[in-house]
């Protein structure tokens, strides 16, 4: 029980940090390239999963890989889907459109395993709430995109 409030308040710090670097970012005020990259990064291993693997893993992939047993855990998985939803923003603000969309996409599908039952994170938004939040700022996006992908 210990050890599992201790993996829950290093998540509640890790998303706080993520949701003021994301803040930020879509304020026009974000940190440099290299401090984004590295709280990301540092988030990502908190959620138990390589950042570079949750880019390149598909939509359709990554979910499993966050429950391959089918058990998900609500708060591992509610920190990557911030991870990739600072991404896609951080990746928005940099005018990478099609690398944007799919980390926003890849969020809103973590956030959709999180959702029935919620993460349990005191203070922090639910996952129906990104969820909302994700669809605008892919409405947003211009389908022409970039000629990037992911």
């Amino acid at each position: 029980m210990v050890q599992r409030d201790y993996i829950l308040r290093m998540i509640e710090e890790l998303g706080a940090v993520l949701i003021a670097l994301r803040n930020a970012i879509l304020g026009g005020g974000a940190a440099r390239a290299t401090d984004v990259e590295d709280t990301l990064r540092r988030a990502s291993a908190g959620a138990g999963m390589d950042l570079d693997l949750a880019r390149a893993a598909s939509v359709d992939a990554l979910p499993a890989m966050m429950a391959p047993t089918g058990e998900v855990d609500p708060a591992r998985c509610w920190l990557l889907a911030e991870v990739l939803m600072t991404d896609g923003a951080e990746r928005l603000s940099s005018g990478e459109t099609d690398l944007a969309r799919s980390s926003l996409a890849k969020a809103a599908a973590l956030f959709k395993l999180v959702e029935p039952g919620g993460a349990y994170l005191t203070g922090f938004p639910e996952a129906s709430e990104r969820i909302e939040e994700i669809e605008a700022m892919l409405a947003g996006i211009t389908p022409s995109g970039n000629g990037r992908s992911s």
